[in-house]
């Protein structure tokens, strides 16, 4: 990603996936991985009553959208973000 325009752009398709997974009852964290390039991973846990399809196709959105994922779990300097975290912590 090259402008902010792109890490924006990035950060606003990754809110919708974070809302999503949030009401399906999953716990999404993210955590430093020394072994990714980007220093990071993000963690999907959760209930199994979710199809092993269901579950192939969030984890491909997941590794999709993991830039703008890592944003919304950073939440760095953007009250939007810490307003998407809040309501993906109400259930």
């Amino acid at each position: 990603m090259s402008s902010y325009a792109d890490i924006a752009h990035e950060r606003k398709k990754a809110r919708p996936l974070y809302l999503e997974l949030r009401a399906l009852g999953l716990e999404v964290w993210i955590e430093e991985d020394a072994d990714d390039l980007t220093g990071y991973r993000i963690v999907v846990e959760g209930p199994g009553s979710i199809s092993p399809a269901h579950v192939k196709y969030l984890v491909w959105r997941a590794r999709d959208n993991k830039a703008g994922l890592t944003k919304v779990l950073l939440c760095r300097s953007d009250p939007d973000l810490h307003a998407v975290r809040r309501e993906g912590n109400c259930r």
